[in-house]
């Protein structure tokens, strides 16, 4: 058993805070040094416990300790003094206490994870080190930072936290397998202000965030190996957050999907959104109501679309007290506005920062799509709200004078353009050898039947003579020619409709070819053959465009998607989703769980004294925590 002084330890000062002395056993260091004499480990094996620093989560608790020469780490402890807790349950916790700890050893010595330093025990109960983040959450940090009532920040802003959010899931791909967090929520997420105010590393356009609590990461390539897939219980994610596979078991190869970098796309665009608008883009307040099994997390989020952002800007009852609280915009504004020949009004101001604004609409809704495979890359996002930052003073210029403004989709990163000039060379070759076949085939062909005696049926006889080359050549060409004309006028790049176009000009120069009498069968057979190649050498170029073209690829995408209602925010989706809603079983909608005022998972709360639970809700717990 680990010794711990009964009593505190005074510290001369009325304000000292109470101290407990703990003793670590077993103290297993994530690495030794080269040349370790014992020195490294006494470092960690005597700690000073803050008591007034505990934070209680389901079934742990994380505190701030001190070490003797006055160093400060976090140390997390399973809690086993439950009352009931058989051995069974037990065991089930310090696996998935285990299991947390193996997960965060892996993005230790990452940049914006905290640093792990081993694991031990105390009193019998097992710990983790790690280090003390001296900082907020990122709910604390939005309310700080938010420009309006409604908890809206400036977009700017939002955009910055979302782009360093963004970072770091794209490092969690660097550690080997890869990673998932699966629970990334403004809860979460930490502002390390220990070396910098949150007030400066906002004006300096900078955040030093931390992403914490990985007792529901998974590596991308274990498939269902977690805790939750063997004992089964809740998926430990924050519902309004999490993407709907998330939320549900009754989904094909679920536990794939639970192992995809792609789980914490959504999930950190969520935050975004929730950044931006004050809450996120769902409210599952009417999922937790008492028809929670009809109106399902997991049916909001993917049968109803999220109403799109306002923004601060667009919301905004006087522009002037909002960009007072953005005094970055508002310089901007001002000195772009200086440049031209009269000063914009209040509404064009508007009108021009929304528009601004507009263009994260497209990346984030890639992000918040329901199915996978249709959300773009950590790295991707990241970069895209990069330009959007980069390019924002430059776009209230753009805006104020009318003109195009600097994208920042998904799919303008130098990587995307790279792809895409590729797709251009693959389809501009297709074409080209396509075209020199088809004008070499009917050059030919032309030339062959020039001048050659022929017959041919005509309204007043039959018609005899020197057959023109040219004729020959219209009707070769004649398959092409109508496929382009197709794809004119419908001005899309599909295949369907120059095809069929094509298929015609072919049945039509087939009758054409067969009605013509030749003085041999060879020539004639010549001619078919050549028919037959001036029909499929366009197709090829027809395909070649469906397929290459990034025009093509997005209309396909956008005919794919779902068209889906949108649900506002506070909305009953009872009526979209078909149900009926007795209105004196539905309370108002308010703010979500994730928004209210919750606690970070390394701030003090003294008064934290959880009642016990039962051995049933500690399985609960547990698993929602690994899942």
């Amino acid at each position: 058993m680990g010794l711990a002084v009964s009593g505190a330890v005074e510290v001369a000062g009325a304000a000292a805070p109470r101290l407990r002395l703990v003793r670590l056993e077993g103290f297993c260091p994530v690495a030794r040094p080269a040349q370790d004499d014992g020195r490294y480990e006494r470092r960690f094996t005597t700690l000073f416990v803050d008591e007034a620093s505990c934070r209680s989560g389901g079934v742990a608790e994380v505190m701030r300790v001190q070490s003797p020469m006055g160093e400060q780490f976090a140390l997390k402890r399973l809690r086993l003094s439950q009352p009931g807790l058989s051995e069974g349950t037990e065991q089930l916790l310090r696996d998935a206490f285990d299991a947390e700890f193996d997960t965060h050893q892996r993005l230790s010595e990452l940049k914006g994870f905290p640093r792990l330093y081993g694991r031990a025990t105390v009193e019998g109960c097992p710990v983790i080190l790690m280090e003390w983040i001296e900082g907020i959450t990122l709910q604390q940090a939005a309310r700080q930072l938010a420009v309006d009532d409604e908890g809206r920040l400036s977009p700017l802003t939002a955009a910055r936290l979302g782009r360093d959010l963004f970072e770091l899931l794209a490092r969690m791909s660097y550690v080997e397998g890869g990673l998932a967090h699966r629970d990334v929520s403004l809860r979460n997420v930490m502002v390390d202000t220990s070396r910098v105010p949150l007030a400066d590393q906002a004006e300096e356009g900078a955040f030093e965030l931390r992403l914490v609590d990985f007792g529901s990461a998974a590596i991308w390539e274990e498939g269902d190996s977690s805790l939750t897939g063997r004992y089964g219980g809740a998926r430990g994610a924050t519902a309004d957050f999490a993407p709907p596979e998330m939320l549900t078991d009754d989904v094909a190869e679920v536990a794939q999907l639970r192992h995809s970098p792609a789980v914490d796309v959504y999930a950190a665009a969520s935050v975004v959104y929730a950044l931006l608008e004050g809450h996120p883009p769902y409210d599952l307040s009417f999922a937790a109501r008492e028809q929670q099994g009809q109106r399902s997390a997991y049916r909001i989020k993917t049968e109803l679309a999220f109403a799109p952002f306002e923004g601060a800007h667009a919301a905004a009852a006087d522009m002037a007290a909002v960009l007072a609280r953005e005094p970055e915009v508002a310089v901007a504004v001002g000195q772009e506005a200086a440049a031209l020949e009269a000063a914009p009004s209040s509404g064009k101001v508007r009108t021009a920062l929304c528009a601004v604004d507009q263009l994260l609409e497209q990346p984030i809704s890639r992000c918040l799509a329901p199915q996978q495979p249709l959300r773009p890359s950590a790295a991707a996002m990241r970069d895209a709200l990069g330009r959007f930052c980069d390019s924002y003073r430059q776009n209230i210029g753009r805006a104020l004078r009318g003109q195009p403004l600097v994208e920042c989709a998904i799919g303008q990163d130098e990587r995307s353009r790279r792809v895409a000039r590729r797709r251009r060379l693959s389809r501009g070759l297709v074409t080209a050898v396509s075209a020199a076949v088809l004008l070499a085939v009917t050059a030919s062909a032309a030339l062959l039947a020039n001048g050659m005696p022929a017959a041919f049926p005509a309204p007043s006889g039959q018609w005899e003579g020197p057959m023109p080359g040219a004729a020959v050549a219209a009707v070769l060409l004649l398959p092409a020619a109508a496929g382009l004309l197709a794809r004119a006028v419908s001005g899309k790049r599909g295949l369907a409709g120059p095809l069929l176009a094509a298929l015609g000009g072919l049945a039509v120069s087939a009758v054409l070819t067969a009605l013509v009498q030749w003085p041999s069968a060879a020539v004639a057979g010549a001619l078919w053959a050549a028919l037959a190649v001036a029909a499929a050498a366009p197709l090829c170029g027809f395909a070649a465009t469906a397929l290459f073209s990034p025009e093509a690829a997005a209309e396909r995408a956008a005919e794919a998607a779902p068209k889906r209602p949108v649900l506002a925010w506070g909305a009953d989706p009872a009526p979209m989703l078909g149900l009926e809603a007795p209105a004196a079983a539905l309370p108002e909608a308010g703010l979500p769980e994730a928004a209210a005022d919750e606690s970070p998972t390394y701030e003090p709360d003294p008064d934290s004294d959880p009642a016990p639970r039962s051995e049933e809700v500690l399985i609960a717990e547990v698993c929602e925590e690994t899942a």
